[in-house]
């Protein structure tokens, strides 16, 4: 293990030390840059783009803050559950990258700081740490991220989500919300307005929400989120300190991929069941029981300073806490003893029985089961816990008017348990209720992660070019420690080279500008890998190198920006199982290993254009074309005829789930007190697997929306908004996302409508 570890106390906490100690050298004017961000992206070397208020107008306020993004170039946004109620379901790609239920290859932060991962058993997208009411923008890096970024999984890009700041007036907005499949949210925030002698504002915002699964009816679960936030921000004379904690508490029951065959055939079903039969082999589809449950809490305090005229100091101690769990129903329980060890067979393999005999005896042969015998099930529960504490600090010096050297940091230590155990179904022929006490803890595990990750970039100002260069290395040690046994039983580095970036932006003309850039990118490996028996050391991080070449426009009204780009992305990982199945593998047993095989080449175009084109009309358009193909020599795993697990090579295939072509048009109309707006969102054909056997259909769904906002001369009102939001206007049946044979369904035609008062 290399000695960095050693340098994660030290470093938190003395960056909660500056955060508490640094007005003893800052100046009275310390104030902090800002830099205007249009809707096509920050004028820097690199192709990205940020929302705004009219994109994120077509969003329902019940929506998840992940649907934001859908409109922008290269994105493509999909959700089984309706307003992206289920993290299970919910699939992000961008130009052939994807987050979903395998692969975690785009970063998230949050006001810029690490999310903690997104995958599904540790991690938590940025829904789990913002509503949308509260969201100011998100900015998205193509292709790449900042060279600050704090994530370990930017492999093709970044999304970055902004809180929104406080208001400067006291006041408050409750907001009520509702809709289709029973969908309802309220919403109050209350800001307090400038205190502390005008220095500081903050703000309090509460939310719950509620809605049924849109597909089927009866007894078919549904999905709560409790969210609380408070985020305070004060200019003081020495500094700026912003600081937000956030809580989130869900109970989501999920959706099911479903084959391409089985779409066809019922485009509105997804082959969970609302009605208990009695039958553990049916039951184990039944809805209510498919659930994801989270709570997450997050917080940090910013420290923003300015030691000298030409010096900037930016500190950042964080801390997330996140609790959960998943679960599901298979159809037979897992032999055991009385002190709840697995008694195995003649082979060393687990035993599962479907029977009770009379005296409650398992009966391990169901042909000798009589009419005495009762069914046996369980309740699979998987436990999931994280503890993350971490800092980032950014230090930028200004050499000269046209010269800037910045030096970063990045610290965190994550402490991540996963634990599984089984509780006995009491009557499978009445229902899914369970024992309390599990009759079988599987695992129980607890990983490690130090990250240590340190950067330098120097920035030249020469006339109308603008230079960068830079580099940043990552340093990744994990442990697991096997808490059966009490003691470590795997541990590995994943540390990067040092990873170049280097760009180039001319102001060729008034408002024109050209730019290009290109930069290395690093995921590190995820500490699954120490799940399985193998040498780790064989095995390499994944890493990818991005050029971008661009133009852009920044009118009065106009607003245009056009990308080519070029990933070559190395060393993919992939599992490679020892035996092959069929079904879900409830008890979860790897026997295979990791390999690094093949990668993924990916170019292609990316353009928008904003326009403001009369005085109360906008248009809003982005263009995405993409070629991602497995490159080098990409096994994957297969199945022979003989049903024996074996490996294919899928050089030159296309990447499964990137689609080639996306297109998006939307129209807004705002006069003040009537606003409007239509957007319809092509996406081409693609392949849904790694064969490139299954076609995924093109299609369009169209958005719009409507509302009204009224304010009032008194003193205690201040004004009444109303919304109508009807999502899939066409109530078109398409797929939205998924992996490799196991699609989602995207969600029919829905309305919402929302009032809010301001006081």
């Amino acid at each position: 293990m290399t000695n960095h570890k050693l340098l994660l106390p030290s470093l938190l906490a003395s960056s909660i030390a500056v955060v508490f100690s640094s007005c003893a050298f800052a100046d009275d004017d310390a104030g902090k840059d800002t830099e205007v961000i249009s809707v096509v992206g920050a004028r820097i070397a690199y192709a990205n783009n940020s929302t705004d208020d009219n994109i994120k107008s077509f969003s329902s306020p019940l929506s998840s803050v992940n649907d934001l993004i859908d409109m922008l170039p290269g994105v493509s946004v999909g959700e089984g559950g309706v307003f992206g109620s289920d993290d299970w379901s919910t699939t992000i790609t961008m130009r052939g990258f994807a987050l979903n239920g395998s692969d975690q290859q785009l970063g998230m932060t949050i006001d810029g700081l690490p999310n903690g991962g997104s995958g599904y058993g540790g991690g938590s997208k940025a829904n789990r740490y913002l509503l949308t009411e509260d969201t100011a923008r998100v900015e998205v890096m193509q292709g790449t991220s900042d060279i600050g970024s704090p994530s370990l999984d930017a492999l093709g890009g970044t999304f970055n989500y902004i809180s929104a700041n406080p208001n400067d007036e006291k006041g408050a907005v409750a907001a009520v919300s509702g809709g289709d499949y029973d969908s309802r949210k309220y919403y109050l925030r209350f800001d307090t307005g400038r205190f502390w002698n005008d220095t500081t504002t903050s703000y309090l915002s509460l939310a719950d929400s509620r809605t049924k699964r849109w597909i089927g009816s009866g007894s078919n679960g549904d999905s709560t989120d409790f969210h609380a936030a408070y985020k305070l921000v004060s200019e003081l004379s020495w500094a700026t300190l912003t600081g937000r904690i956030s809580y989130d508490d869900v109970d989501e029951t999920n959706y099911n991929g479903i084959s391409l065959a089985q779409f066809k055939q019922d485009p509105r079903w997804d082959r969970l069941t609302w009605n208990w039969t009695g039958d553990p082999v049916e039951d184990q589809n039944f809805a209510e029981a498919w659930r994801t449950l989270r709570k997450n809490t997050f917080a940090y305090l910013r420290l923003d300073t300015r030691p000298s005229d030409s010096t900037r100091l930016e500190v950042t101690p964080y801390y997330h806490h996140m609790k959960g769990r998943g679960d599901w129903l298979p159809p037979y329980q897992v032999l055991v003893d009385d002190a709840g060890k697995p008694i195995l067979d003649t082979d060393g393999n687990l035993q599962t029985f479907t029977h009770f005999d009379a005296s409650g005896a398992p009966v391990l042969n169901p042909a000798d089961c009589d009419d005495t015998c009762t069914l046996a099930s369980s309740y699979r529960h998987t436990h999931y816990g994280k503890d993350r504490y971490g800092m980032t600090s950014r230090f930028s010096w200004d050499i000269t008017m046209d010269n800037t050297l910045t030096l970063g940091l990045w610290a965190e230590r994550q402490d991540r348990d996963e634990y599984r155990d089984w509780h006995g179904v009491l009557d499978p022929k009445v229902g899914p209720a369970y024992d309390n006490t599990a009759y079988w803890r599987q695992y129980d595990r607890t990983y490690t992660t130090d990250t240590l990750n340190y950067y330098a970039q120097d920035k030249w100002v020469l006339g109308d070019l603008t230079l960068t260069a830079g580099v940043r290395k990552f340093l990744v040690d994990i442990d697991r420690k096997d808490n059966f046994v009490g003691q470590k039983t795997g541990s590995l580095s994943s540390d990067s080279d040092l990873l170049p970036m280097a760009g180039a932006v001319w102001n060729f003309a008034p408002s024109w500008e050209l730019y290009g850039g290109y930069s290395e990118n690093f995921k590190a490996i995820s500490d699954s890998i120490l799940e399985t028996d193998q040498d780790y050391g064989k095995l390499d991080a994944e890493t990818a190198k991005n050029t971008d070449l661009g133009l852009r426009y920044f009118g009065s009204s106009l607003q245009v920006t056009a990308a080519f780009y070029h990933i070559k992305f190395d060393n993919r990982i992939t599992y490679i199982a020892a035996t092959a199945g069929s079904g879900i593998d409830y008890l979860g047993e790897l026997d295979g290993q990791y390999v690094n095989v093949g990668g993924i080449k990916s170019k292609g175009f990316e353009g928008s254009i904003n326009w403001q084109f009369a005085p109360m009309w906008s248009l809003y358009s982005s263009l995405t074309l993409n070629d991602s193909e497995y490159s080098d020599r990409s096994l994957v795993p297969a199945t022979d005829a003989g049903g024996n697990a074996t490996l294919s090579d899928i050089k030159g295939m296309e990447v499964a789930g990137a689609p080639r072509r996306m297109g998006v048009v939307a129209v807004n109309y705002s006069d003040g007190s009537y606003r409007g707006g239509l957007e319809a969102k092509y996406t081409g054909d693609y392949y849904g697997d790694y064969f490139n056997k299954d076609t995924i259909a093109s299609h369009t769904v169209m958005s719009l929306y409507a509302g009204y906002h009224l304010d009032f001369a008194t003193k205690g009102i201040k004004g009444l908004d109303l919304t109508l939001n009807v999502t899939n206007l066409g109530d078109t049946n398409y797929l939205a996302g998924g992996s490799n044979g196991g699609y989602y369904i995207g969600v029919g035609r829905t309305v919402t409508a929302n009032a809010t008062l301001s006081f």
